[in-house]
Order: C-alpha cells, then structure tokens, then sequence
C-alpha cells in the first residue's frame, strides 16, 4: 500500500517517532492512524494514549456551566486559522454562543434557536453563517458536549484548546470542584475508575505488554507476574480516582475528597475536549 507524506506527517505528529518507523507502521497498518499507533506501541515506543482527540483543524473549545452549578456544556468553534481563534472578537463571539448553549441539550436544538439582541439576529446557525462572511473563513459548531449532575464544575485552559466537566453527586466546595476539572484537562484520565475503562483496551494493552517483554523474559511466571504489574500501573496511571492529584502528588484524588469532604461524595462522570 502507498503511504503518503501527509499520513507519515500526521503520525510522527501525533507520536513524535521517526519517519521510517512511521510509515513501516502505516504500511503494517494498511494506512489506519490508530493501528499504527498500537504497533508502534507494541515496539515498545513510548507514545501518550490519546482519548479525547477531535479533528478541529483550529479554533476554540470553552465549557460553561449555569449559576446553580447544575449543568454544564462544552462547545468547540472551529476555524482555518490560528491567528482567527486568538482573535478577541472571535473569542467574544464564542463566548456568547457557550453562554447560550446552556439552554439546550443537543447539539441540533441549539442551532435550529433563536438569538435576538442588539448584536445577532436569528438562529444560531444562521449567524455563524453570517459571522463567516464577516471573517473571511469558514467556522463551524464542531463539538457540543452537555452534562447535568447535583454539582457540575467546569475549566476552560487559558488558551482555549482544552476544557472538561465533571459531574458530582452531591454540593462541595467551588475551588476543590475546579482542581480537580483542573487535573483532568492536565492528567487526560481514560475513566473514573477500573470498572470504567473498556476490556478491549485492556486487552489491547496485555497484548502491547506480551510484545515488549516476550524476547526478554523466558518464564511464563515472571512473564505473567510483570503483565499485572503493568496493567495495575496503566488502571493506577489512567483512572481519575487513583492518579496523583496534580497539585499534590503525595496523594491521589481519591484521598483529595476524601481529605475535603464528610459526605461519601462521588464522582458521577466526567467530558474532556481537545483540539
């Protein structure tokens, strides 16, 4: 199969391998970008598992959450250009459209409403239409992510390419709701905890782990010893509850609510864009 520049390009961007290890994998592959990352995995290449990934070539990501703390949305404005999503006028306007979305809870009734205010004028899909002619590129509604829980919390990364919301089941304090959408927007966990992590990725990763160590371990005890020990580390790594809290990594945010809350307070659920 012919691989082209762009694929090997796209590879080595996403895994930062060199070009030939790149393209062997995309021929393997047959040109499949995540089958060659899991060869390139099974090599033993070091490469961050990548779970939240959204093909927006440029623009902005920015999650909102409603004054009672009840709901909460992330929505993702698209673009061509870098220098458009850091324009003000952009932001602003992205900012009006993530304020509104809270109103709504798909994707399709928020464009199909209706805006009327001293600036807009018509549904939301109209006025991005309009908004195009204005800056000269095209902008899309790319992302529209909701949740509604007892107690939501959200965070925006200061240059818009990353939010999260989290989900709780019952009130807490404002500032540890906010570190720990922090800590996801930073540690990319894969769910809240073991049970939430899907067995086929799991199986994907014994098997990455019997390709990294069969050539140096002939024991099939130790070989079995060392794949749950790995795989206790990938669930520890990977599941929000048992990563080390960002701000404090003596401790894992299990321990952060627990330390910062009498009420059996649970973690419901959890989204996290980006670019």
């Amino acid at each position: 199969m012919k691989i082209s520049v762009f694929q090997i390009n796209k590879l080595r961007k996403i895994t930062g391998i060199g070009i030939m290890d790149c393209k062997n994998a995309l021929i393997n592959s047959n040109g499949n970008i995540d089958e060659a990352i899991h060869i390139l995995r099974k090599k033993g290449e070091k490469i961050a598992i990548n779970r939240s990934l959204f093909q927006m070539k440029d623009g902005v990501i920015i999650s909102q959450i409603n004054s009672n703390f009840t709901s909460g949305t992330i929505i993702g404005i698209s673009c061509e250009t870098d220098f458009l999503s850091k324009n003000l006028e952009f932001l602003n306007f992205s900012f009006m459209l993530s304020k509104k979305s809270l109103e709504f809870y798909t994707k399709e009734d928020f464009l199909k409403s209706f805006l009327h205010d001293k600036n807009y004028h018509g549904s939301v899909k109209d006025i991005i239409i309009n908004k195009m002619g204005v800056v000269g590129e095209k902008i899309e509604l790319k992302i529209f992510e909701r949740i509604d829980s007892p107690f939501v919390m959200n965070y925006t990364h200061n240059n818009y390419k990353i939010a999260t919301l989290i989900g709780l089941s019952s009130k807490i304090n404002v500032s540890i709701a906010k570190n720990i959408a922090m800590h996801i927007a930073a540690m990319n966990p894969i769910a809240i905890n073991k049970e939430g992590i899907p067995n086929i990725l799991l199986e994907k990763e014994i098997d990455i782990i019997k390709n990294q160590i069969k050539k140096e371990i002939k024991s099939d005890k130790i070989k079995q010893k060392i794949i749950k020990g790995k795989i206790q580390k990938f669930i520890l790594d990977n599941t929000l509850l048992n990563q080390k809290f960002i701000k404090n990594n003596k401790i894992s945010i299990q321990e952060y609510l627990n330390k910062n809350n009498n009420n059996n307070l649970k973690i419901n659920f959890f989204k996290r864009v980006s670019i």
